[in-house]
């Protein structure tokens, strides 16, 4: 009894039941081989707990845990906040009792499967299927451990560890080919200890200690039965995103056709496989690469075909019915087993947690209304919204939709839709009509969205710096320098307006962090040139010369640079936006120091962790915003990457049409020139704009010879609009098209800019009248070479939307 012993004078019940589910370990080790690989254990009502203590569950740092947190019976449960808490806590009270009383029964389940192979060691480097795994002495994973399910959802991964168990730092649990990390348990009757930004999956039903390293992410729960839970800024969660694989790079993927209408962007790529129907492209804007039944897209399918069985086999933890419109739904797996519909608007709370992840198993169809909105709020991230449907998908005009459709038939996106995530679609075919598509969404940046400069620390100027925005610190109070610097926002020194601030820039930050990544960078981008994405660099990254961000045309397109190291630009050094990049879609979060060099030219927002410091005569296009740091700057300037919005319009002139002489035998033309009309875009959105025109029917005043008045029909007028000229500052002039139009009564497209054209276009159209033979009167008894004829006129009016 003594080796209990610690625990019996504060509560000698639990130091029994410890004892006898040890002797109950020892007893079923014997016992004949059972003919099941393992099964699920119940974990009643702890399966809401994702942190459960013995004596206390003690945070350090920025964790944020999806589920309960409770203690019992210590009533010690500390550092919530600054960890972010999206369930209750329950220190010591009748449902943390509960919920102890239903983990020990499953850590007694779970010891009593009887062991279908014995483990030793370090399984790091191993791959392990469906099974009891026994290890009579300490277990360790000193790298990989992968868990396959070989295909089958339902597997089950159980291991009793009969002394302590630990991860190394960045250690991980790989779980392939469907397996769940509800499926996977671990019993262990020694401490647990998982390292620095380990990678831990299951449910670990502990009899002493765990202790969670900084950084560490568990997929599942930590319940410690008797002893004390620590964790350090670590990512608890009950389900991981679910993983697509090289379908992640697909804006759209279908599996018969894709077939585009209107001016629709994608920001990545389109594909169809094993069909090879693609059309629409363009009109419709690809920024990301087009595959035809290739080997890239037959790829993507099989890991869409992953991804959408591993979204199916999730347990659900709630059900869905009938419409959506107006309910609010946390992080969870939703199943609905009928029809599903959305009429109005439903919000998807991350309840600031932005590691949430929200999964909907949809058994038939999804229709939404026209204007219907799927909205994320409160930190939950379209990268983590999944969609998975059996049925056919309808998506209503000008709705916006948000998440991963994992769709297994047709797929409709109703005109001017907006759509934040993948259509992606196993077998049936997606059609769309002038959708704007894009995989990645904007960070939200909250109330931090109006600071030039906001810092946690202190904010000092030298020299004449000139802020376009609003300066702040909290909780620092400290701001110097201004004046001599200038400021053309407010000033905020430590108080309630920085604060919240301060709260919403560590959501961004948080936000930021979390977003995967589809590349890898490392050393010096300078000299090179970058399209939309997140990209990761796990050490320090510079720019010494030139980097380009390009946003193919695509003005929604979002770059997110992912830095754990420091982050540093070279004097003289520049980054340039084309091709309708913009600078408030371009986020640099940080874990390191940020300095940027004197004279450089830097474009985005900054999301930094520690001290950032601008260069002397630096101008910024963006905002410089750190967590946890102080911003030193010297004769530097900084623009406001979202001015507020100008007009977009179109000048126009008329137009004189040379005098004919009519011969009533042949066709004529009158034509003449419009001088300079320009067209401004000065909304700073990068959107795509069309102008339209109409026309009156060309006609000739009755005169003193003639007492009716002449027509023409209309079609004979035309317009050549002719070569087009950006004035300086502008935006190029590719993706205009302006190509001869024939007028008519009703508007028609006469130019049409797909992606960004921000700035002013300068053009000087041609205009021509058809006069056929025979137009004067038959009746006419007088020499037509003499007849006087009054002009044609015909009144043109011009719109730009």
């Amino acid at each position: 009894m003594r080796t209990v012993g610690p625990c019996a004078g504060r509560w000698p019940g639990m130091a029994i039941l410890a004892l006898i589910v040890v002797l109950v370990v020892q007893v079923t080790i014997s016992a004949p081989a059972a003919q099941a690989l393992g099964t699920v254990v119940d974990l009643g009502t702890a399966s809401t707990y994702s942190l459960l203590g013995g004596t206390s569950v003690a945070n350090t740092g920025a964790s944020a845990v999806s589920g309960n947190v409770g203690s019992y019976p210590g009533l010690a449960v500390s550092g919530f906040p600054p960890g972010i808490l999206t369930g209750q806590l329950h220190p010591g009270d009748s449902a943390a009792r509960q919920a102890q009383a239903d983990a020990l029964a499953a850590y007694s389940a779970t010891a009593a499967q009887v062991p279908t192979q014995a483990i030793a060691g370090d399984l790091g480097g191993t791959t392990l299927t469906a099974g009891v795994y026994r290890s009579a002495a300490a277990l360790s994973i000193s790298s990989a451990l992968t868990l396959d399910a070989q295909g089958d959802p339902a597997a089950v991964f159980i291991f009793q560890v009969n002394a302590a168990f630990g991860m190394a730092a960045a250690a991980r649990i790989v779980l392939v080919n469907g397996a769940q990390s509800s499926r996977v348990f671990w019993q262990v009757v020694g401490a647990t200890t998982l390292g620095a930004s380990a990678s831990f999956a299951g449910t670990l039903l502990g009899l002493a200690a765990i202790s969670i390293g900084a950084g560490s992410t568990v997929v599942g729960r930590a319940l410690s039965l008797t002893a004390a839970l620590a964790l350090d800024t670590s990512v608890i969660l009950p389900e991981a995103p679910v993983n697509l694989g090289t379908a992640g790079a697909y804006s759209a993927l279908a599996g018969t056709s894709v077939t585009n209408t209107g001016m629709t962007t994608l920001s990545g790529n389109v594909g169809v496989s094993p069909g090879t129907v693609l059309t629409g492209f363009p009109p419709g804007l690809n920024s990301g690469s087009t595959h035809v039944n290739d080997s890239q897209a037959a790829q993507a399918q099989v890991d869409l075909s992953a991804a959408s069985t591993d979204a199916a086999a999730r347990t659900p933890t709630g059900t869905l019915s009938g419409d959506l419109g107006g309910r609010t739904l946390t992080s969870g797996v939703y199943a609905a087993a009928g029809p599903l519909s959305l009429n109005g608007t439903v919000l998807l709370d991350g309840q600031g947690n932005v590691h949430s992840v929200f999964i909907l198993q949809l058994d038939s169809t999804l229709t939404t209304s026209a204007g219907s909105t799927v909205k994320v709020v409160n930190g939950a991230q379209v990268s983590r919204v999944f969609w998975r449907v059996k049925g056919a998908v309808s998506l209503g005009a000008a709705s916006a939709f948000t998440g991963s459709l994992l769709a297994q038939g047709a797929v409709s996106i109703g005109n001017s839709s907006g759509f934040l995530g993948r259509a992606l679609s196993r077998a049936g075919a997606i059609s769309l009509n002038g959708t704007t598509l894009n995989s990645e969404a904007t960070i939200w940046l909250g109330t931090a969205r109006s600071y030039a400069l906001l810092a946690s620390a202190s904010v000092a100027n030298t020299s004449t710096s000139t802020m376009n925005g609003d300066v702040g610190t909290s909780p620092g109070v400290a701001i110097t320098g201004f004046p001599p610097g200038i400021i053309t926002g407010a000033t905020h020194y430590g108080d309630a307006a920085a604060a919240q601030a301060q709260a919403d820039l560590r959501l961004a930050y948080n936000d930021a962090v979390a977003r995967t990544p589809s590349a890898s960078l490392a050393g010096d981008l300078g000299g090179r040139t970058l399209t939309a994405g997140v990209y990761r660099s796990a050490a320090a990254l510079s720019v010494s010369t030139a980097l380009i961000l390009d946003g193919q045309g695509n003005p929604n397109a979002v770059f997110i640079f992912q830095v754990d190291a420091a982050f540093n630009t070279a004097a003289g050094s520049t980054i340039t936006l084309v091709n309708g990049a913009q600078a408030s879609r371009v986020f640099w979060q940080v874990t390191g120091a940020v300095t940027l060099g004197a004279a450089c030219g830097f474009q985005g927002t900054i999301l930094g962790l520690a001290a950032i410091s601008i260069g002397a005569q630096c101008a910024f296009t963006g905002r410089a915003l750190t967590v946890d740091g102080a911003i030193t700057l010297n004769a530097a300037t900084s623009t406001d990457p979202e001015p507020v919005p100008g007009p977009l319009e179109i000048v126009t002139a008329g137009a004189a049409l040379s005098a004919v002489t009519l011969d009533g035998t042949t066709t004529q033309y009158a034509t003449g020139l419009s001088t300079e009309w320009t067209i401004t875009d000065a909304r700073g959105s990068g959107a795509s704009w069309t102008v339209s025109v109409e026309a009156t029917t060309p006609t000739s005043a009755a005169g003193s010879v003639e007492s009716t008045p002449r027509t023409l029909s209309v079609e004979n007028l035309s317009i050549t609009p002719g070569s087009i000229t950006a004035r300086p500052g502008s935006d190029p002039i590719s993706g205009i098209s302006a190509p001869p139009l024939a007028l008519a009564t009703s508007a028609q497209a006469l130019i049409t800019a797909v992606g960004s054209h921000r700035g002013t276009y300068v053009l000087t159209p041609a205009v021509s009248l058809m006069i056929p033979p025979n137009a004067y009167r038959s009746n006419f008894s007088g020499v037509i070479d003499h007849s006087e004829l009054n002009p044609f006129i015909s009144t043109l009016t011009f719109t730009i939307s």
